[in-house]
């Protein structure tokens, strides 16, 4: 009896420690204390010492009013001024003819949070470990992932094939870390308002919400995504619920959680259609803060799924038969007479000649949802071909910058903040690489030259780079790669990789130079986006 007791605890113990050495701390968990995150306290010291550091007097009168405007998964090809022929725009086509439209403008990320924590760092995201979006939930155990993997229809999404996630409290530490310094907390050393109105999605726990990393004033949601109404069965809106598993979750979710409707950290209800609820508070901040200058951060979550509309503008599209399209096409209309109305409050406000004003998409139309397909550039969100990272910019100065401009040399969504800096004449710290440049320069005349020659890109399995007219993407896991000559293949037709071994060689030396500035990514992705192009299937981090 104590001989098979002896050998019952060695195979235990050794399960136990096969386990152990596997990443699980528990038998059937996924829980793996590789994905432990922990702050850097000498950088948060020297951090906090930086941000209250004195800077000297501003140079010119008042200080420029910032409105930075983020629309979520809208692709250039629903944009008229750059040639949609399905949605019209326009008040986004007014202000790009009031100001600049940028025809070749990069992303650092083709997905929404590592997007958006590089557009309010002017660092790439890869720098501090954001590779992949912050999840609020993973399969904490074998059963619930097997199950995941093989009984669940997950359709165009691949669930991960190494169960190894972070415990459910290091879960809560991801998002931008608090070592790295916003704009709004840059701009807060000169003093200004500021104010993040919409779509966070950069963390939802105490030291990551924007009330803590610089905003003095926040109304909207955390997470990936929340319902534009709160009933499902108002009829002045109409719903399209797609058939997916990620649909289905989206709608069981709602309004709770992280897609809850916030005011300063509290819960609200909200009764209005979000990007009307988004509009008029970004509205009624610039009225109560006109007086001194503002930093307002709009982050529409508009045209991200799920799909409701008001009915009267889905009514306009009564020629479209096609009901997921229908909606999307209604979603666009209101989302481009909310940001007129802004545009014309502003003006009646008399705030139009002192504020520069950016609009940007994070990352390109969500092809997945079937209502956009981002031609005629290849792939789209999730993927990093042109249509994902490749998005709509326009920026507007009055008086200062030429009414008109098409810049077409390539340019950086991180350029945002360092033009932003430069502009109110802020300091940063020496410790970090900034990705970003000041683009004024380049459109008053004051400076020739191309803002940058080189791009890259990092998720997981998947590399890319542009360098010069050159791009080129592989897996490093799945074993494909990919090259292009992007002057005379704009939309990733023709692949070279094996004609042109020499660009390949350099370029892929130039990555991994610049792969060894990175940090380890903090926490790992769920599943990978399976997409077919051409007849060939690529998997892409999702």
């Amino acid at each position: 009896m104590k001989r098979i007791r002896r050998h019952s605890d060695l195979i235990i113990g050794v399960i136990f420690l096969a386990l152990m050495t596997w990443g699980c701390t528990f038998p059937f968990t996924t829980a793996s204390y590789k994905w432990n995150i922990k702050y850097d306290q000498e950088k948060l010291a020297f951090k906090k010492d930086f941000l209250q550091t004195a800077l000297p007097p501003y140079s010119g009168g008042r200080l420029p009013n910032i409105l930075f405007i983020v629309v979520d998964d809208m692709g250039k090809s629903e944009f008229s001024c750059y040639g949609s022929t399905t949605v019209q725009t326009p008040h986004m086509d007014q202000l790009a003819a009031e100001g600049v439209r940028f025809t070749d403008c990069y992303v650092a990320s083709p997905v929404c949070a590592p997007s958006r924590a590089a557009l309010l760092t002017g660092r790439c995201n890869e720098r501090y470990g954001f590779e992949t979006q912050p999840m609020e939930i993973y399969p904490n155990n074998l059963p619930s992932y097997w199950i995941g993997k093989y009984m669940m229809n997950t359709g165009e999404f691949v669930l991960d094939e190494k169960p190894r996630f972070p415990a459910e409290w290091q879960m809560q530490k991801q998002g931008l870390l608090p070592t790295e310094i916003n704009l709004a907390e840059v701009l807060k050393m000169r003093n200004y308002s500021t104010a993040c109105v919409g779509k966070w999605h950069l963390g939802y726990s105490e030291h990551h919400i924007p009330n803590n990393r610089g905003f003095d004033y926040q109304y909207g949601f955390y997470g990936a995504f929340s319902l534009y109404s709160e009933k499902r069965n108002d009829p002045n809106m109409v719903n399209h619920i797609q058939d997916s598993f990620s649909a289905k979750h989206q709608w069981k979710t709602g309004r709770k959680e992280t897609s809850a409707i916030r005011r300063n950290d509290k819960v609200i209800k909200e009764k209005r259609y979000l990007t009307d609820a988004i509009k008029e508070e970004a509205i009624a901040y610039m009225a109560v803060h006109k007086k001194e200058p503002f930093f307002l951060y709009v982050g529409f979550n508009a045209v991200h799924v799920p799909f409701q509309a008001p009915r009267d503008y889905y009514e306009m599209y009564d020629h479209v038969t096609d009901e997921n399209k229908r909606v999307y096409y209604a979603m666009a209309a209101a989302l481009d007479d909310a940001i007129g109305e802004i545009m014309d409050k502003l003006r009646l406000m008399g705030l139009e000649d002192n504020t520069i004003i950016y609009l940007i998409s994070d990352n390109g139309g969500a092809a997945y949802t079937n209502a956009t397909d981002n031609k005629p550039y290849k792939g789209g969100k999730l993927t990093m071909f042109e249509g994902g990272v490749n998005v709509p910019f326009l920026m507007k100065w009055k008086g200062r910058l030429p009414a008109g401009t098409v810049y077409e040399n390539p340019v950086s969504s991180t350029d945002i903040f360092m033009t932003t800096v430069r502009l109110a004449e802020c300091r940063l710290p020496d410790d970090r690489v900034y990705d970003g440049v000041d683009l004024i320069p380049y459109l008053t005349g004051g400076k020739e030259g191309i803002p940058h020659e080189n791009f890259y890109w990092k998720a997981d399995h998947i590399n890319a780079m542009r360098i010069g007219d050159w791009k080129c993407l592989q897996s490093v896991r799945d074993g494909w790669i990919e090259l292009y000559n992007l002057k005379e293949d704009r939309y990733e037709t023709i692949d070279l990789h094996s004609v042109r071994p020499d660009e390949l060689a350099r370029l892929k030396e130039m990555f991994e130079k610049w792969e060894k500035e990175l940090k380890p990514p903090l926490w790992p992705r769920i599943m990978d986006y399976k997409i077919t192009i051409n007849g060939k299937e690529y998997l892409f981090p999702a």
